[in-house]
């Protein structure tokens, strides 16, 4: 994280929570509203993949094509071990010929760590940036407007890449435009001003809502090496190829895709509970022994007292079951997602 920002946003009343999001004073859910909210993003880390093999090597590693990024175009990725287990999933984006992904702070060591186990021979650098990019967050019905300001040729399509020499911006899906920021600590400031005089100034994990609503489940330390892709809705949102060729786990996820029904999806949920549910809890229907579970938190965000909304993988045939929390007095409602959880298993 850089020193400057983290000096900023303490100044501006922020305090750095558990699992490095910065919280302000108050309530900052109201920025949900319609007018929208800018936030911090600091709880992702940003990773720079660099060198003359860098293509070949991500095309080795990652289960999207590599080939489809540009400096206008961002994707979803993943990479896996040789047991199809997703280490971490992440945005990959092209910026002056180099690449970048955006993961969950709490794995960018595990992750760097595993790629370079990979590297061998290849000429390719892999480093953590975060010091030096800023990353923040910004969304609303205003949020184009604010930014127009600040790059001319700004495009709205989802995943689409924007820039010029002192910013990058990345359209995410969503029910309101919104935009992943990447710039030096000095422009960051300066949008930040121009933006919390327009909007709200919300708490980082608000981000993490937005992708609970989307149904984009991101995972981190708790969760990694867990699932397949298609079990956290990978292929659905456009966040693997089935014809790219072989990278890493690429067997076990095309076996996965190509025999039979899939029998775990990610859903959003809607979670009764007074304690407060983590990523990596287990889930349970009323009919589970003490050794069965049918499902995993990846992600999770509280509305209010005693309410949480979050992303988890479930069996598929347990969801028309009673669904809670394992070993705890709660209650679990299946909500719907932006996207079809069936995929076309011949493409």
């Amino acid at each position: 994280m850089n020193n400057d920002w983290k000096q900023f946003l303490e100044e501006s009343g922020a305090s750095l929570a558990e699992g490095g999001v910065f919280r302000f004073t108050g309530d900052h859910q109201s920025g949900l509203a319609d007018d929208g909210f800018i936030c911090d993003l600091s709880h992702f880390s940003t990773v720079v993949i660099a060198g003359p093999d860098a293509v070949d090597f991500m095309q080795g590693q990652f289960t999207n094509d590599v080939s489809a990024v540009d400096d206008r175009h961002s994707q979803l990725s993943a990479f896996c071990n040789n047991k199809g287990r997703m280490v971490a999933n992440f945005r990959l984006f092209q910026y002056q010929q180099n690449y970048f992904f955006s993961v969950r702070a709490d794995l960018v060591e595990r992750c760097i760590e595993h790629l370079q186990h990979y590297v061998l021979s290849a000429q390719v650098a892999i480093q953590d940036v975060s010091e030096q990019l800023v990353h923040i967050g910004i969304s609303g019905d205003h949020a184009e407007t604010i930014l127009s300001t600040y790059i001319s040729e700004l495009n709205s399509e989802i995943d689409s890449v924007s820039k010029n020499d002192d910013y990058i911006a990345i359209r995410i899906a969503g029910d309101k435009p919104r935009y992943e920021i990447f710039c030096a600590a000095d422009k960051a400031r300066t949008l930040w001003q121009d933006a919390a005089s327009k909007m709200t100034v919300a708490n980082g994990d608000t981000w993490d809502y937005l992708h609970i609503r989307s149904g984009l489940p991101f995972i981190d330390m708790a969760t990694s090496q867990e699932f397949v892709p298609q079990m956290a809705n990978m292929e659905l949102i456009n966040g693997v190829s089935f014809t790219k060729g072989c990278y890493t786990g690429q067997e076990i996820v095309a076996r996965t895709h190509y025999l039979g029904k899939q029998k775990r999806r990610t859903f959003r949920i809607r979670i009764e509970s007074q304690q407060r549910p983590v990523p990596g809890d287990l889930l349970a229907t009323d009919t589970s022994t003490d050794s069965q579970y049918i499902g995993t938190i990846i992600n999770v965000y509280q509305l209010a007292d005693g309410e949480f909304e979050a992303l988890a993988v479930i069996q598929m045939a347990a969801t028309d079951g009673r669904l809670q929390l394992k070993g705890v007095e709660s209650s679990i409602t299946i909500l719907e997602l932006p996207y079809s959880l069936e995929a076309d298993s011949t493409s």
